[in-house]
Formats: C-alpha cells, sequence, structure tokens
C-alpha cells in the first residue's frame, strides 16, 4: 500500500509543479500577476497538503531512504511556492528567481529517489 500512496503523492507532486511552470509562462507572457494570484495559492495549499500525506506516511522496510528524498523534496517545491508567494508581499521579482532554484533543487532530489528504485 505504501508504494501505491507514495506513486500518486509523487504524481500529485509532479502535476502541481506543471501547474505552476504553466501559470508561470502565463506570467512571462503578460499576464496580470494579480489574475494568477489565486491559482498559486491553490498550488502552494495542494503542496502542503502532499507534504503532509508524506510526512504522515509510514515507509515499508528499506524504503525509508527514499521516503527521506521525496518528503525532502516535497518540502522544497512547497517553500518554493511560498518563496514565489512572497512577490505578491513587496513586488520584489528576486522571488522568481530564489523560487526557481529551489525547485531545481527538489527537482534534483525527487531523481535521486527515482533512481533508487530503480525509476
Amino acid at each position: 500500500m505504501y508504494t501505491k500512496t507514495m506513486e500518486r503523492c509523487v504524481q500529485k507532486i509532479g502535476y502541481n509543479v506543471n501547474r505552476f511552470r504553466g501559470n508561470l509562462l502565463l506570467l512571462k507572457g503578460g499576464k496580470n500577476p494579480e489574475e494568477l494570484k489565486d491559482e498559486f495559492m491553490d498550488i502552494e495549499r495542494s503542496l502542503s497538503e502532499i507534504f503532509n500525506d508524506i510526512r504522515f506516511e509510514v515507509p515499508d522496510a528499506g524504503l525509508e531512504g527514499v521516503h527521506s528524498r521525496i518528503l525532502r523534496a516535497a518540502g522544497i517545491y512547497r517553500d518554493s511556492l511560498r518563496e514565489f508567494m512572497r512577490f505578491y508581499d513587496d513586488g520584489d521579482d528576486d522571488h522568481f528567481v530564489h523560487a526557481g532554484l529551489m525547485i531545481n533543487e527538489a527537482n534534483e532530489i525527487l531523481n535521486e529517489a527515482a533512481s533508487m528504485m530503480g525509476v
């Protein structure tokens, strides 16, 4: 059961990261950031829920390392959205850059987890 649950969590992470990227493209294309704020907030909420779901999962024996990496990646994805959302507080677009770097870090960690599982 653990593996199926984690598979769904990882799929949800991917879905939300893709939503985030899609909205960033809209932003780059000139869409008003205020029009996208609710969507970004919803993505952050989703990533927070996924992080909590993973946090309370108990990995099968031998999968503790994979679980730890997936949990870490999920937390960084969540935190990257929080960093991005700071733009709405102060208007500083440096938050975009920092959030992007955090997403890259989370991607690397998730790739490590996938390679540990032979995916």
